[in-house]
């Protein structure tokens, strides 16, 4: 169902003209977006080169001052000045000596402008020596510096012999530091730079309102003073060969230029609105053209849907409306267009002609039904009419009186039901004591031989169905199941089903006999007709036929042999509302 309706809807008009619009618009709106991200990929692109060259630009000379600094301490360590302070045999040589290396410190510190200052120490004397190129420090500051670079170098947890990244970060207190140390027998000598002095000449550089120039390590942590990288969640771990943007509720891109000669990066943090802002004009025609279209597109099929479709819809559900058997629908003329004008005009006379033709032959064909429907019900009355003459005549014989006012007054009752059953529906509980009425005859009849019970909910005591339905099968039941070896047992039970497209009500028909014969059951199984030994119809057919006159596909019979008892079991399932049957 669900398949029918999709392929439905994909090949109505109403989808194609929508896809047709869609498959002209959506492209250009996608070429657009695409331009605009295009053009966006191209200025960030611009914008991370032009950075990412001066980062590099700058790395490439701290490297250099870096060297610079490194290889001044490498030549005054394999020099005589930091070895006479290792091997001063008097504390006249080593003090000597140790003013010497002071004021050579001191002098040359003034060479190296990202220098913060010089330490040496003598690890048999356990002294420590600072020489700061400009003292900023507190005192605090210093003692703190001296107490790690002495646990550093008992350690030996810093860089020694050749290498190419000699400077190490380390973090003293709240303040981020680069170290280098070089040694002379028990001679240390090393200088330590402040990360925050580095971005100092970076401070006029252009980045935007709210970016910033940074020293990161190689996982990715600050090693200056940020409050960016943690308020936005900007994630500096990934490559920095490439730019990316990042950041939560703010955007960044990074750049990043990596040091030779220490494990640590220079990134840049742009802010992506800084880098946009350069194209305005661009964006904001990109996005107005987008906009338009976006609005445009439902107000062209809103008018495609006023002019086609609508019109359109209401011939269909006229159509529609005279197809469900509504065939006074008439097509809507009003505020169309002159083409379907002419169609709705055309099919509203075409229609009028079809509704009285139809008429006449509707007429035609009910007085014919009900001809058929009362020549079926007075097929069914004289079947029973001989075999209750019998009954009476049978107990006159054996004077048996009051059996016979008994039976005359079932039969009364019987009779009268009958003579009024010309009629196409009864009550429920008028079928019910009319099939009571023969069940106590049949009783009367067999008296050792037929038990009966009726199960009938009150609620549903006045739906209308069929008149004889339930007393032919009962007959029938008793016809072919009662015998005089075995006792039998008939019951009916009525009950309420409710679906979804409409409520039923189950007759169910059951008796202990030895049920239907198995080529019996085959033709009743297969909707086939049954005849007896005479080549008439029997009474099962005449119901069936009757039932599908009144109710059409929308009556259910099942025959059925019950296997526990044997016997037979009819069920009927009809709607409780004929009247809407017979409407459509």
């Amino acid at each position: 169902m669900n398949s029918h309706k999709w392929h439905w809807r994909r090949t109505s008009l109403r989808y194609k003209l929508i896809a047709s619009v869609l498959f002209m618009t959506l492209p250009l709106v996608g070429m657009l977006l695409y331009n605009n991200y295009y053009a966006i990929n191209v200025v960030r692109g611009q914008v991370a080169d032009s950075y990412k060259n001066m980062l590099k630009l700058y790395m490439n000379q701290t490297d250099v001052s870096l060297n610079d600094i490194d290889s001044y301490m490498s030549t005054v360590a394999n020099g005589n000045d930091l070895l006479s302070l290792s091997q001063a045999a008097t504390d006249t040589d080593y003090y000597s000596a140790k003013i010497y290396l002071y004021n050579k410190l001191n002098r040359d510190s003034s060479l190296y402008n990202s220098l913060s200052s010089f330490f040496v120490y003598t690890e048999h004397r356990q002294e420590y020596m600072e020489v700061p190129k400009i003292d900023q420090s507190t005192l605090e500051e210093k003692e703190k510096i001296a107490t790690y670079i002495i646990d550093l170098i008992h350690s030996g947890q810093f860089p020694q012999g050749i290498s190419a990244k000699r400077w190490q970060h380390v973090r003293i207190g709240m303040n981020d530091y680069l170290i280098d140390i070089v040694h002379s027998g028990d001679a240390y000598l090393g200088g330590w730079i402040q990360t925050d002095l580095l971005l100092e000449p970076l401070e006029t550089l252009q980045i935007g309102e709210g970016g910033e120039v940074l020293l990161v390590d190689v996982q990715g942590k600050p090693l200056t003073k940020t409050d960016l990288v943690s308020e936005y969640n900007v994630d500096l771990q990934k490559n920095l060969l490439n730019y990316y943007i990042s950041g939560t509720t703010k955007k960044f891109l990074v750049v990043g230029a990596p040091s030779n000669k220490g494990n640590f990066s220079l990134v840049a943090l742009i802010p992506d609105q800084y880098i946009l802002a350069k194209l305005p004009y661009l964006q904001w025609i990109v996005w107005l053209i987008t906009i338009a279209g976006f609005l445009l597109i439902p107000l062209g099929l809103y008018s495609m849907r006023m002019s086609i479709l609508v019109p359109l819809y209401r011939v269909l559900r006229t159509m529609k409306k005279v197809r469900e058997g509504d065939w006074s629908s008439r097509v809507e003329l009003s505020n169309t267009s002159g083409e379907f004008q002419l169609i709705g005009g055309a099919f509203n006379a075409m229609m009028t002609e079809v509704e009285r033709l139809r008429t006449n032959v509707y007429e035609e064909q009910l007085n014919k039904q009900k001809e058929e429907l009362q020549r079926l019900q007075l097929q069914v009355n004289p079947h029973f009419f001989l075999n209750t003459l019998n009954i009476v005549y049978n107990l006159a014989k054996v004077k048996n009186y009051e059996l016979i006012l008994e039976m005359s007054m079932s039969l009364i009752h019987y009779f009268r039901f009958m003579f009024r059953s010309n009629t196409s529906f009864v009550q429920l509980k008028e079928e019910i004591e009319h099939t009571k009425n023969y069940l106590r005859i049949q009783s009367l009849r067999f008296p050792s031989q037929l038990t009966w019970n009726i199960d009938v909910p009150v609620y549903l005591s006045d739906v209308p169905i069929p008149p004889l339905v339930i007393q032919s099968f009962v007959e029938n039941s008793i016809k072919h199941a009662v015998t005089m070896d075995e006792p039998i047992n008939i019951s009916v039970q009525i009950e309420f089903m409710d679906e979804e497209d409409d409520s039923k009500i189950k007759i169910s028909i059951k008796d202990t006999g030895f049920g239907f014969n198995d080529q019996v059951l085959e033709e009743l199984q297969a909707g086939r007709s049954i005849e007896n030994e005479r080549g008439e119809h029997t009474g099962i057919w005449n119901v069936e036929r009757r039932l599908k006159l009144l109710y059409g596909e929308t009556v259910s019979i099942q025959y059925a042999n019950v296997k526990e008892s044997g016997g037979a079991v009819v069920e009927i399932i009809v709607p409780i509302n004929p009247g809407m049957e017979e409407k459509r």
